[in-house]
């Protein structure tokens, strides 16, 4: 298994996840030491899975790491990757660090612990996160890392609490993407606006370095999952229409979907909340066949004959696979190709001209390279960034990978909240929270939207995020603010900035 770049469940907190587990109840460990300063590990069951994960890391024996992951990772982890892939990935943690030192609790519940460690080699501050799987408590559903800055120089340069004026906050949210650019965590464009009035509006680092080309204010970006708010609000425009219903099942909407026995279960609410129980496409034969996914069907043949990960309804499991199946429902309901469909229903409506889904073997001027550290072979993202190119699908999908810009994303956002697009009910049905992700925290998930609350705000839009691929929309419901950030690097260099600029306008 690989360590993968983006969870969307995280995105508002930025950590790094991979799909892993591990359960040390049924396997012998020996009993950590306390750190020196104090910080020790809960003597819950997250806790002890937590210990062992970074003791089996720190110990650098194949052997025992293998132990580990049979014992403590949950049985579709074990199921979807294979046991040296993972034993690699423990490896390479253990070379690159030198091993972990526990620095503190971040904080911790009974499904899941975050807990800051140093690396012994380098000193370098990693926080981890780790979450024991649903149906098998005992065990680990994922782990996520960052490599953070020293807790104690990030205090000098903590974000403001005091509520400013608005030149005062622009020199605030200025000052921090600057240092972030500086310091060659952030490669992009920050768009604010306040009401319908850009007032901080910057591009920073290359778009292409080989050329040495820059970033510029209206450079096109990879979404990256962002692609799913056009998903859903095509399928509400259908709605909208009187043509589907969001309680008809895939069997009615789309007869010919490959899974009978799926199909006369997932309904069309279970696709846009990732409660449907299907999985995802990104499996070997997507990245070895490449060039042949083009349309929302070409992706069929990767996942639809899987069974279900469980029953529609009953979990929330974020799916790529669902997402592809809604394009599908768009074109077979409209009659439209998806592309066309949403260029003409949502990118022309909102005056969106530099949105699409470009394909790697287009011309397209102004596109941004995404550079990436991420990879089998650099889980701490210590090594030089490379071109993401081989990590790209041929073309983008209704789930994902197609690209815009900073601006155009304004016009969506503006389009949505004046109901350009939709009915205002409809705008508030698939934008608003209804589903509990059980990752605790504040956010929930609409149809194709995440929906946080701050400073007492709701705040609704999406992230995406792969190798070389982060950029996130949070749109104030109210009307206050709207903050785009979009970038070429891994991340969570643009989701970071983008949480944090929206916590600082909350106060404001």
């Amino acid at each position: 298994m690989k360590i993968r770049p983006n969870f969307t469940l995280l995105s508002s907190t930025g950590v790094v996840m991979a799909l892993v587990v591990s359960s040390m109840l049924s396997l012998p460990v020996a009993r950590a030491q306390q750190p020196a300063n104090g910080a020790e590990f809960p003597a819950t069951p997250v806790g002890k899975l937590a210990r062992s994960f970074v003791e089996a890391i720190n110990s650098g024996d194949k052997e025992r790491q293998a132990s580990f992951i049979k014992s403590g990772y949950s049985d579709s982890v074990l199921k979807e990757t294979p046991m040296d892939e993972l034993v690699s990935e423990l490896q390479k943690l253990s070379a690159q660090s030198g091993g972990f030192e526990l620095k503190s609790i971040i904080d911790s519940s009974p499904s899941e612990i975050r807990f800051l460690t140093r690396t012994k080699r380098g000193n370098i501050h990693v926080r981890m996160l780790m979450r024991v799987d649903k149906a098998q408590p005992d065990r680990l559903e994922g782990y996520g890392l960052r490599v953070v800055a020293d807790p104690e120089a990030e205090k000098a340069n903590a974000w403001s609490r005091e509520k400013m004026g608005d030149p005062e906050a622009i020199k605030e949210i200025e000052r921090h993407v600057e240092r972030a650019a500086r310091e060659d965590r952030f490669s992009g464009v920050v768009l604010v606006a306040k009401g319908d009035s850009v007032i901080f509006n910057k591009a920073y680092g290359m778009a292409e370095k080989v050329f040495g080309a820059p970033n510029k204010v209206d450079t096109k970006f990879n979404l990256g999952s962002m692609n799913k708010m056009f998903t859903s609000v095509a399928i509400a425009q259908l709605v909208q229409a009187g043509k589907l219903s969001y309680d008809d099942t895939l069997a009615k909407v789309l007869p010919e979907y490959p899974n009978k026995e799926v199909a006369g279960k997932v309904k069309v609410h279970h696709l846009l909340t990732h409660t449907s129980g299907l999985g995802d496409f990104f499996k070997p034969e997507f990245f070895q066949n490449r060039e042949r996914y083009r349309n929302p069907r070409d992706y069929f043949p990767i996942f639809a004959n899987d069974a279900l990960l469980f029953e529609p309804g009953t979990r929330w499991r974020y799916s790529n696979a669902s997402f592809i199946v809604l394009g599908a429902v768009v074109e077979k309901i409209s009659g439209e190709n998806y592309f066309d469909y949403v260029r003409e229903h949502i990118f022309k409506p909102a005056g969106m001209n530099d949105t699409g889904s470009f394909a790697m073997d287009e011309v397209t001027p102004n596109l941004a390279v995404g550079y990436t550290r991420f990879g089998a072979g650099d889980p701490l993202g210590l090594e030089p960034r490379r071109a993401n190119w081989m990590s790209l699908p041929l073309k983008g999908s209704p789930a994902g990978g197609g690209y815009s810009t900073a601006p155009d994303l304004l016009r969506f956002a503006q389009a949505l909240r004046r109901n350009k697009l939709l009915s205002p009910e409809l705008s508030e049905k698939i934008t608003s929270g209804s589903v509990d992700t059980g990752q605790g925290g504040p956010a929930k998930y609409g149809y194709g939207f995440s929906d946080e609350l701050k400073g007492g705000k709701s705040v609704r839009g999406h992230s995406g995020g792969a190798p070389g691929i982060n950029s996130d929309l949070k749109i104030f419901w109210d009307g206050s603010y709207t903050v785009i950030v979009m970038g070429n690097y891994d991340p969570p260099a643009a989701q970071s900035l983008a949480g944090s600029i929206a916590d600082f306008l909350a106060r404001q």
